[in-house]
């Protein structure tokens, strides 16, 4: 996350001092305070906060909006009559998909009127919020490093032998503005795009689980390259440093699970695995061990899964456990002994042990989705349910990620849902199980809900 001193202030978009040239809505869901910004739809129909700082410093602005169009919707962030940024707002997947965009920018001491102008006829997406993080300034960058090539995307490589380490990179230019997003190994996105300002280098620090093969433990898909890769992407990558140390004694979450949980190697193919490190911060890693077929059986036994992963876990260590996309003629006793097993090997290494039931699949029956979409296997056996089960009587944390993504799945409908999962003239493939990058971000989103929602461990450093 960027370096910072002072605490997060939010100005809400419906009231004094932010502005907004539209209406102050409330109809869809999911917003903070009393409403938000519904823009006109037209060229330069701004919402506009009065900031106030203390001091001149680097600030990271923080959006907070949902766009329900098909489109991304361009906008010029303008400071004290000045345009900092050119920027756009992706698609939410709903009027009630709220996220946030960040921006790294300076800021003068005293007020500020920051202006989020629309430069498309569409105008702006619905404006929540906007927050700001004033941070200290940073060391001075290192400069380019040696292991980065000099191309766009940057493509960088550091020689290093499994484990978890603290990445810090220094983004932005001197010069020129940027955009630019983080990833590391097999496609797992540690940092969405980030615009920064021209002058204007932000510090980011994560941790990162480095292992081989990078991508699945069985190699499926292929096995990437032994040391730790780093790529830095979007519209406008701007590198001006970067640290690779051993991390010391972070806390890791690892992921046992299947295809719909594990790193990819191969786009479009993307498991929520992949995208929950976003939501994390430095001192806590993701070391995802979910692999493509696994039921609840085969990854008990597998050598390169279970027991591989298993001599890694440390006390306190939570390993989040989802299955049943294979167990398809599992029976209920098995399913229930393999969950016990994972459960208490994990509690004999000190760990915590947390079961995740697993997400739908996309099978419509008119506006509801079918049994086989909620994970009632060829037996009859309804597996959300017999996890829930093991939960109550091994006292174990059950995040309810069948129906997480159920009510997801059915509000969008038949139609918009196709979004979440991938799509022929989209992806080249259509897919009713797997996940696009957009829906594996969206169940990351809920998998972290589940993680506030049973207060574990791991909420001491979300983003």
């Amino acid at each position: 996350m960027a370096s910072a001193a002072a605490a997060e202030t939010r100005y809400e978009a419906e009231a004094a001092p932010a502005t907004c040239d539209g209406t102050i809505d409330t109809n869809h869901s999911g917003y903070s305070g009393a409403g938000f910004c519904n823009g006109d739809n037209a060229v330069g129909a701004a919402a506009q906060f009065t900031v106030t700082a203390s001091e001149a410093d680097t600030a990271t602005l923080t959006i907070g909006y949902a766009n329900g169009s098909t489109a991304a919707r361009p906008a010029d962030l303008i400071i004290n009559g000045d345009t900092v940024l050119s920027t756009s707002f992706q698609p939410t997947g709903g009027w009630s998909g709220w996220t946030t965009r960040t921006a790294v920018v300076p800021l003068d001491s005293g007020d500020s009127t920051v202006r989020l102008s629309p430069t498309g006829t569409d105008g702006l997406p619905n404006i929540d919020y906007l927050a700001i993080e004033l941070g200290d300034a940073p060391p001075e960058p290192p400069g380019w490093p040696q292991e980065c090539e000099r191309r766009s995307p940057i493509v960088c490589h550091f020689d290093v032998a499994p484990g978890n380490y603290e990445v810090t990179a220094w983004i932005g230019d001197r010069d020129t503005a940027g955009n630019t997003s983080m990833s590391v190994e097999a496609r797992r996105r540690v940092l969405h795009p980030v615009g920064t300002a021209a002058g204007t280098i932000a510090r980011h620090t994560v941790t990162v689980n480095v292992r081989q093969p990078e991508g699945q433990p069985t190699g499926q898909g292929g096995e990437g390259n032994p040391g730790l890769d780093i790529t830095f992407a979007g519209s406008a990558p701007k590198l001006s440093g970067l640290t690779v140390q051993p991390a010391n004694d972070p806390l890791v979450v690892y992921l046992a699970g299947d295809s719909t949980t594990c790193d990819q190697m191969l786009a479009p193919w993307t498991g929520w695995g992949q995208l929950m490190p976003t939501r994390v911060s430095a001192g806590a890693v993701v070391a995802n061990y979910g692999d493509s077929g696994e039921s609840s059986g085969s990854f008990l036994r597998n050598s390169k899964l279970f027991p591989t992963m298993k001599p890694l876990i440390k006390r306190d260590d939570l390993v989040l456990i989802q299955f049943g996309h294979n167990d398809k003629s599992t029976t209920a006793s098995a399913y229930r002994g393999n969950l016990s097993s994972m459960i208490n090997q994990v509690r004999d290494r000190g760990g915590e042990p947390v079961l995740v039931t697993p997400p739908v699949r996309r099978h419509f029956d008119g506006s509801r989705l079918t049994p086989t979409a909620l994970h009632v296997n060829g037996r009859g056996v309804d597996l959300p349910a017999e996890m829930h089960r093991v939960g109550a009587q091994l006292d174990v944390p059950v995040i309810d990620l069948t129906a997480k993504s159920k009510e997801l799945v059915e509000s969008l409908g038949p139609n918009a849902s196709a979004r979440l999962y991938l799509r022929e003239a989209e992806d080249g493939y259509k897919d009713n199980t797997h996940f696009s990058e957009y829906g594996a971000g969206r169940i990351a989103d809920l998998v972290i809900e589940g993680v506030r929602e049973h207060n574990l461990s791991l909420v001491n450093y979300l983003r």
